[in-house]
């Protein structure tokens, strides 16, 4: 092993089961995020894209605004029918 990982594993070693659990957690997290590291590496040498420095989950949920009369979409839907 390398001194990194020797490191962590004795640092594992120290943990209580609570924080053994959140390492767990965080770990699991951690290796979801790796599927688009890939893009995201790739696209953060390309100057046409500035990557948020909190990483993808930066953005905060935006609900829609509800209007009067009829969706846009419903509308379409009708008229190619």
């Amino acid at each position: 092993m390398n001194t990194i990982k020797e490191s962590l594993y004795s640092t594992i070693k120290t943990l209580d089961d609570e924080e053994a659990r959140q390492l767990l957690e965080f770990t699991l997290r951690l290796r979801k995020r790796t599927a688009a590291s890939t893009t995201m590496k790739r696209l953060a040498n390309d100057p046409t894209f500035k990557i948020p420095e909190g990483g993808m989950n930066t953005l905060e949920a935006v609900l829609p605004i509800k209007g009067k009369g009829i969706a846009a979409s419903k509308l379409l839907v009708r008229d190619r029918r």
